[in-house]
């Protein structure tokens, strides 16, 4: 399969490749930590990262190797399969949920409400 590029995400989308290809993976997590990175120190940065995880699975989301229908009759069982469509749809998951955060603070200072009298 090898490494996928041109991506933000490349790390999601060569294992969701190597998946359908009939590989198969485990967590390993060794007593001695034996990978570290870095991490963001700031809020600032923490939002900018969050931002391209969210744009590089909107990414795949709409590309050819979007999880909906990419690979089937491949090695991706269907809990596979609905794990990796719901890490590529979640950033879709903002907009009601700030339509839902915000309607309360509209209709109290509006004075209208949502459901007629």
């Amino acid at each position: 399969v090898g490494w996928i590029y041109g991506s933000v995400t490349e790390d999601i989308l060569t294992g969701f490749k190597m998946h359908c290809h009939g590989w198969r993976s485990v967590y390993c997590m060794p007593k001695r930590p034996a990978f570290k990175g870095s991490a963001p120190i700031n809020l600032s940065d923490r939002l900018h990262q969050v931002l391209r995880w969210a744009l590089g699975s909107v990414e795949i989301l709409l590309s050819k190797h979007c999880p909906i229908w990419y690979g089937y009759g491949g090695g991706l069982k269907w809990l596979e399969r609905f794990s990796y469509i719901n890490s590529v749809v979640y950033p879709l998951t903002a907009v009601p949920l700030v339509a839902y955060c915000t309607l309360p603070a509209i209709c109290l200072l509006s004075g209208k409400f949502i459901v007629p009298e």
